[in-house]
């Protein structure tokens, strides 16, 4: 980069000795200010009501708002965790802080698939600020160049963060509808459910809960084996694949 920026000044010094050196060091700072590096985010957790969050979509956002912008993607970062995990804890999302290094931009489909965190999202926008690198959110903006998108990425952080208590709710609901009409036909109880003293299924918290993951990531178009290996990497249980799928297409848990 600086010998490329010591050819710019010589060629200029040749072309034009008189060239003002106020428009030579405008021209210097433009070249050091562009963002060297273009990464997406695209997140997903194992537990939520997810709703056009998909990797998938994610990505097809991300790739969409660069192109609207004028530049390209240059990696496409995808992590399973949730989003009330702090950021230092997240593996994947640590490498890209470390690649995005400085005058870089992080680009992510909306403000909820980076954080549920008011004071995370808030404290990462302001370390941006230190590094001159650009956080951008395709439904919102670029928010270090629009005033306008600072206070609307300060609304949005505050929702995310309800939606995360709402996420919670949702849950013991399902809990709550499986409970009824669920009766035990004998043989193995189903995966998610014990047979309680009524002879009816009802929910196995532990299990119920790593059911509703796989529900979730199977929407969010992870295939069986994907799905397999983020169980285990999660609960630190093994469920091979060809049960992963039998499990999900079985069809009370369609439902869900």
């Amino acid at each position: 980069m600086f010998l490329y920026i010591i050819n710019i000044s010589q060629s200029i010094k040749n072309v034009n000795a008189g060239l003002n050196s106020r428009i030579f060091f405008a021209i210097l700072i433009f070249i050091t200010t562009i963002p060297t590096m273009n990464i997406a985010y695209i997140r997903v957790s194992h537990i939520e009501s997810l709703n056009g969050t998909s990797l998938d979509t994610q990505e097809k956002r991300c790739k969409a708002f660069a192109e609207l912008h004028g530049f390209k993607i240059d990696k496409v970062y995808s992590e399973i965790v949730s989003g009330g995990i702090e950021f230092r804890k997240r593996k994947i999302f640590q490498k890209v802080l470390k690649e995005i290094k400085s005058n870089g931009r992080l680009i992510v489909s909306r403000l909820d698939r980076l954080s549920r965190s008011v004071l995370q999202t808030l404290q990462l926008v302001e370390d941006f600020k230190k590094t001159h690198n650009q956080l951008c959110i395709t439904d919102i903006g670029n928010v270090h160049t629009d005033g306008v998108s600072r206070v609307f990425i300060t609304i949005l952080a505050s929702l995310a963060e309800i939606e995360r208590t709402n996420i919670s709710e949702r849950i013991k609901a399902s809990k709550e509808i499986a409970k009824k009409e669920r009766r035990y036909l004998g043989g193995y109880s189903e995966f998610g459910y014990k047979v309680d003293k009524n002879n009816q299924l009802i929910p196995d918290d532990k299990e119920f809960e790593m059911l509703q993951s796989m529900i979730s990531l199977r929407r969010s178009g992870l295939g069986y084996r994907q799905i397999s290996q983020e169980i285990k990497n999660k609960y630190g249980k093994r469920i091979y694949f060809p049960q992963v799928h039998k499990i999900l297409n079985r069809p009370y848990n369609r439902h869900f």
